[in-house]
């Protein structure tokens, strides 16, 4: 990441981006961190997922990279037990899903992990095409059981704003990750910024010829 950073070098591997924000967003408590994301930018018509980031307020937490099934054909890029759900994490940059049943199949497999618990997959991607795949993924039948949401990018840089830092090297970490993110391109359009003029109540402009003269109100 700090490579990265420092402009020593670029990729576009999602498992590098995977590894890079997990991997540093794991040595902060879940609560304050990675659930303060989740739960204020998440997105679902589900409405039971808002319910259950709001009820995960697990503080130690084991984050598993690239989790397989135990038939070793369906990879998970995250997976987060909790106490009252499990958490799977799909990661997207720059490629799409590598077959049209991608998350059909991570939720089977979630599915199984998941006995006796909610069961929650979050798509995380670039916002058009996060939304665009969670849209043709969400009424299939496997998600009766398992709850699926999606995240964007740029949104994730947004929430780091959310989190609860507690430490000077807390604040480092989230403003390494803010400034990678944005080496990335995920900045959200704010509008534009338009300088306006000064309005000075005390002044006024009359007509003198063809010519504006100011003078005191």
């Amino acid at each position: 990441m700090i490579a990265e950073i420092y402009h020593k070098f670029s990729t576009d591997l999602e498992d590098v981006l995977t590894g890079d924000f997990f991997g540093a967003m794991r040595y902060m408590p879940f609560n304050r961190g990675l659930n303060q994301i989740f739960k204020n930018y998440a997105v679902s018509e589900d409405p039971q997922v808002t319910h259950i980031l709001s009820n995960a307020a697990d503080d130690d937490f084991n984050f598993e990279f690239w989790k397989r099934s135990e038939n070793g054909l369906v990879e998970i890029d995250g997976f987060i037990p909790l106490t009252s759900v499990e958490i799977g994490i799909e990661v997207k940059y720059r490629s799409g899903l590598s077959g049209g049943d991608q998350l059909e199949k991570e939720a089977q497999v979630l599915d199984e992990w998941c006995n006796g618990k909610e069961k929650l997959l979050i798509l995380i991607g670039e916002a058009e095409e996060a939304k665009a795949i969670y849209i043709e993924n969400k009424d299939k039948r496997v998600f009766r059981n398992v709850h699926l949401a999606y995240l964007s990018w740029q949104d994730i840089l947004l929430g780091l704003d959310q989190v609860l830092i507690s430490s000077s090297y807390e604040k480092k970490m989230i403003e390494d990750l803010k400034t990678l993110l944005r080496e990335k391109g995920f900045v959200s359009f704010e509008g534009f910024s338009i300088d306006q003029p000064v309005v000075d109540k005390d002044i006024c402009w009359t007509m003198d010829g063809n010519d504006f003269v100011k003078s005191d109100a």
